[in-house]
This record gives structure tokens, C-alpha cells and sequence, in this order.
């Protein structure tokens, strides 16, 4: 099995991830403003630059820290797929794309595969020389795997909260879940998962059985879907 993927995050549930190149690192998603010193010390530590930053997805958890990582990176090209470049605009992050994804290219040695659903751009990066899939906000792990549109209690409530068409989260995932040669899974919330298709296919098949939430827990989560519906959204 190959090596684990440097995985930096916040409180261990919000994660971030470099992946070494010839020429550099790439930044998988900023993470929240607080995460930023830890990336600068550990791209330190590495003895490398960081040369990219791919987001996943332009949700705050994944792009809120975007303008401090510019910043300490004033050269590194900034990547995400166009459909997500209203989310940066609501969550107040001021910095903007160099260059719009396309599903299929090739990013050093990421290939962009499209995974939308949990929102419109979301991308998933899949690394060929160590088969790591970064997924985003496709699956979690927290306490087990699970595609974001199965719903869970705790921490994992808030991306099944914040997905914008569970039905294609759902398809999304299935199209992950099938891809060959994958050695890890590396999600937006919760561990790496190593031997992950298994699991993957798994938390797809409880996903598409689309069981309703019981009333206990819908009690749980009213208040969270009022305050999600509350927030500003595009026209």
C-alpha cells in the first residue's frame, strides 16, 4: 500500500491535503483562515513551495482560507471549477481563479474528475501515481463511510445540510466509488481511508436506498436547515 496523503485539519474534522510534485506542492482545498500557519510550516518543512491550489468545491470550509494562503503564496495558481465562483463572492474570500477546471485535465499528477451535487463545481482529483482520490465533499468518514448525501448526526450533519442536489451527490458518488485503481480515499471530513472501494460502493448503495430521516433526528436538525436557509444566496 502506498504512503498515506499529507493530510493537514482543523479540530481533525476539516481537512486539507499537499500533494508533493516535481516543481513543488499542491494545496487540495485552504481550509478555514486558522489552518493557514499550519500549511506555511508544513510546506516549510517539506522544504518546498506551494505551486498550486485546487479547491474542490468554493464552500467556506473548503475556500475560506483562500486569501491568506494567496498571500503567503503570492505565486501559486489558484484552480477551481467556474459553477462554485459565486460561493467564494458569498463567503467574502476577495481572491479570484486563475484558471477554470475542466473535467479530464490533467493537473501535474491529478487528473479532475467531475462530482457535483453537493454543489454544482465540485471536482474530485485523482492522483495516478498512488491512486489517492481526493473526494471533497463526495464521501466523509466520520465514524464510518459515507457519501455526503447519506444522512449522519453530529459534525457530519452540516455537508448533508449544505449539499445543493442530494440526488446527484448520490450519482456522483457512484462514479467515484467505480473508478480502478484507487488506493485511498481522501475526503474534506474525517481520515483517510485506505482499501476505500469496498466501503465506497457500500455507503453508495445505503445512500440510494434514500431512507427518510427519523423524527427524532429531524428535531435534531430543524434549527441547522433554518439557519442554512437563511444564508445569502445568489439570484
Amino acid at each position: 500500500m502506498s504512503q498515506p496523503p499529507i493530510r493537514l485539519a482543523l479540530f481533525g474534522l476539516v481537512n486539507t491535503y499537499l500533494v508533493p510534485e516535481e516543481d513543488g506542492l499542491t494545496l487540495i482545498d485552504t481550509g478555514m483562515p486558522p489552518l493557514v500557519p499550519r500549511i506555511v510550516k508544513t510546506a516549510a518543512r517539506l522544504g518546498k513551495l506551494v505551486r498550486r491550489v485546487l479547491l474542490t468545491h468554493g464552500h467556506t470550509d473548503h475556500a475560506g482560507g483562500l486569501d491568506a494562503v494567496r498571500n503567503a503564496f503570492s505565486h501559486a495558481e489558484v484552480m477551481m471549477h467556474g459553477a462554485d465562483l459565486h460561493h467564494l463572492e458569498e463567503g467574502g474570500v476577495a481572491t479570484r481563479p486563475d484558471h477554470l477546471l475542466r473535467g479530464g485535465e490533467r493537473i501535474g499528477s491529478l487528473r479532475v474528475i467531475p462530482a457535483p451535487g453537493h454543489s454544482a463545481g465540485q471536482v474530485a482529483f485523482l492522483d495516478g501515481r498512488d491512486g489517492t482520490l481526493y473526494a471533497g465533499d463526495s464521501f466523509t468518514t466520520l465514524g464510518k463511510t459515507r457519501a455526503v448525501s447519506e444522512f449522519q448526526l453530529g459534525f457530519g450533519t452540516l455537508p448533508w445540510l449544505a449539499s445543493e442536489d442530494r440526488a446527484q451527490a448520490t450519482r456522483s458518488a457512484a462514479l467515484l466509488a467505480d473508478l480502478p485503481g484507487v488506493r485511498w480515499l481522501a475526503p474534506g471530513h474525517g481520515t483517510p481511508q485506505a482499501g476505500p472501494t469496498p466501503l465506497m460502493r457500500e455507503a453508495v448503495l445505503r445512500a440510494q436506498q434514500d431512507w427518510p430521516v427519523p423524527p427524532w433526528q429531524l428535531a435534531f436538525i430543524r434549527p441547522l436547515q433554518r439557519a442554512m436557509a437563511a444564508r445569502p444566496r445568489r439570484d
